[in-house]
């Protein structure tokens, strides 16, 4: 359950394990994000708490590992490594998170509004920038330490030995490297715009101001390129001595404690946020942070963090906006993606389009009633008084329980009266029969997989090369090379928000499912658990392998006709008679009774 309702919240906040554009560098740490989506939904951990600690995780709770996790959130946007314009940079972020919390959220396509107010919904440029500014503090972390603070002293403590016995060894090594790093760190300030090398340049970072100390942290990260790549650039006796002091380092390694899990997260710049000002505004106004001006013009009420007094207090304002019962929005589009995932279509078919360019809603009382009741509040505007509710407020699974027990979703994909209501209702908006989807691409791979007796089901851990037999969301997502089997059926490609996946029909799907070498190999594995499990006998292979992939037994017309086929395959070829088993599987595991749900 976990991982099959974390890989829709995955869609739709974009995630990647790389950076994108040319380099595409892998982010190592990225699955401990993942590993939190797929906790918090296995867990039902309510809806309102798992949107603070994405917004705000760093200041509403800093001491709980699971919160800090949960800003990587704010971590998924593309990153230029060799971006040199560092303000640019900076707004190219700023703007992707604005973007995707308003389309996730707020069911609203706030990009228009950055340029100019929004031409068809009630949205200005200002608002887009009100909240934009609740993000304007933020300051990426690498390596942050995902432990509670007395687990992190207990570390440094143990870790003190290590740093006493390595002191004048490490004394040595930053010795050797300082004249060789100070070189190739002058030539990479160099590259950069002449107000960004001044800060670059500065002694005590401390003394910047929270914007400049912004463009510091990423402009930095280029020249910590440089000295992460320093042993390939020593030469001679150099290289010798420093490769020596790193052997001598080593044997050290006994003393240092288990290092401590680290993940990609966010804290602030300080308690005082950069300006937030209009691009074009000649009086540079400070926008301070708010909501929609349709919904309330005001600023927001922002609070210092108590508990995180270096943070401004911003996030955490927003995330209790997000989901308090002032916000109407944030429980709408969440109901209206849940039955979306369900039913294929939302009740509102454009599920991050609640504007006046998307769909109305076919059935808008329902989605008042779902929403109020997911948000734990009493529905005013409902005639129907028949309707009584036990959804648990903020719960997914309460309400997928009301959802998938009801009449509607249990219904066929076929009705008797078919033919007269594909006339009124082609597109089946009113729900008069079940319908009909493709197994999207995860499901595909996992469960030939899974047929074949080969699915690893381990959850959690560092993502594997798609290679290996994990799950599909336990496999690396890397932007600029996704798996070919899961990119030809349509996953999502962690370059923007995905709130519907497309369903695509393509000769390069056949094609895979036919050639392609894992293909062959699925099908191979799944012909040896058949021979395994079923004996020799055809009869009772075909009736294994009928049950394995489509979950029911064989009718009698389609166990003669496979074995007419196996028997006629091994006849032709009978040097190939070991693999007639395996072609036969193969044809199975390209069915569509395989790949779709009817």
């Amino acid at each position: 359950y976990g991982e099959r309702w974390a890989r829709h919240w995955l869609d739709l906040v974009r995630y990647a394990e790389s950076d994108g554009y040319r380099k595409d560098d892998y982010r190592p740490h990225a699955w401990r994000y993942r590993d939190y989506v797929v906790r918090s939904f296995q867990t039902d951990k309510p809806f309102d708490r798992f949107v603070q600690e994405q917004i705000a995780g760093d200041e509403i709770d800093p001491d709980n590992p699971d919160a800090l996790a949960a800003t990587g959130y704010l971590r998924l946007s593309l990153y230029e490594y060799n971006q040199r314009d560092a303000r640019t940079q900076r707004n190219e972020i700023l703007n992707d998170i604005t973007d995707v919390t308003g389309d996730v959220f707020l069911g609203f396509g706030m990009g228009c509004a950055r340029c100019h107010d929004h031409k068809f919904d009630p949205i200005l440029q200002k608002d887009y920038f009100r909240l934009r500014a609740f993000f304007a503090g933020i300051l990426p972390q690498d390596a942050q330490p995902l432990a509670t603070k007395a687990e992190i002293e207990a570390h440094q403590a143990k870790l003190a030995e290590w740093e006493a016995k390595t002191a004048d060894i490490r004394a040595q090594l930053a010795e050797l490297e300082k004249p060789h790093f100070a070189k190739l760190k002058a030539s990479a300030i160099f590259k950069f715009p002449a107000d960004i090398q001044t800060i670059l340049k500065t002694d005590d970072i401390s003394q910047l101001s929270p914007l400049d100390r912004q463009l510091y942290d990423l402009a930095y990260r280029q020249v910590q390129y440089e000295h992460d790549q320093i042993g390939a650039k020593l030469k001679d006796d150099s290289k010798k001595k420093w490769d020596e002091l790193r052997a001598e380092l080593k044997k050290f390694d006994d003393l240092k404690p288990a290092a401590l899990p680290i993940g990609y997260a966010v804290s602030d710049v300080g308690p005082i946020a950069p300006p937030t000002v209009i691009p074009g505004d000649k009086s540079e106004t400070d926008i301070a942070p708010g909501w929609l001006s349709v919904l309330d013009d005001s600023p927001a009420k922002v609070l210092p963090a108590p508990i995180a007094p270096n943070s401004t207090g911003r996030r955490t304002s927003l995330s209790r906006w997000l989901t308090s019962p002032d916000n109407p929005l944030t429980p709408r589009v969440t109901v209206n993606r849940i039955w979306q995932y369900h039913f294929g279509k939302g009740l509102v078919a454009t599920s991050s389009d609640f504007g006046r360019l998307g769909e109305t809603p076919s059935h808008p009382e329902l989605l008042d009633w779902l929403a109020s009741r997911f948000a734990g509040l009493p529905n005013q505007k409902s005639k129907n008084k028949n309707l009584k509710s036990d959804i648990t407020p903020w719960s997914f699974k309460s309400l997928q329980r009301l959802i998938v027990t009801s009449a509607t979703y249990r219904q066929s994909a076929t009705h008797p009266n078919a033919e007269q209501l594909q006339l009124k209702d082609p597109s089946n908006r009113l729900l008069w029969r079940a319908n009909i989807r493709r197994l999207d691409a995860e499901q595909i791979r996992d469960s030939m997989l899974l047929v074949s007796g080969k699915l690893d089901t381990k959850s959690g851990g560092p993502s594997v090369p798609a290679s290996k037999p994990r799950r599909s969301i336990f496999t690396e997502q890397r932007r600029n090379s996704p798996d070919p089997l899961l990119d030809v059926f349509d996953s999502a490609d962690g370059f923007s928000s995905t709130p519907e996946r497309n369903v695509t029909t393509t000769p390069t799907q056949a094609l895979l499912m036919i050639n392609s070498k894992d293909s062959l190999a699925r099908a191979a594995d799944f012909a040896r658990r058949v021979k395994a499990e079923g004996g020799a006998d055809r009869e009772s292979q075909v009736a294994l392998a009928y049950r394995l992939a489509f979950g029911r037994n064989a009718t009698a017309a389609e166990l003669a006709s496979a074995i007419e086929f196996l028997n006629r395959q091994a006849a032709q070829n009978a040097a190939a008679a070991s693999a007639v088993l395996a072609d036969f599987c193969q044809v199975l595991l390209n069915s569509n009774e395989f790949l779709y749900v009817d």
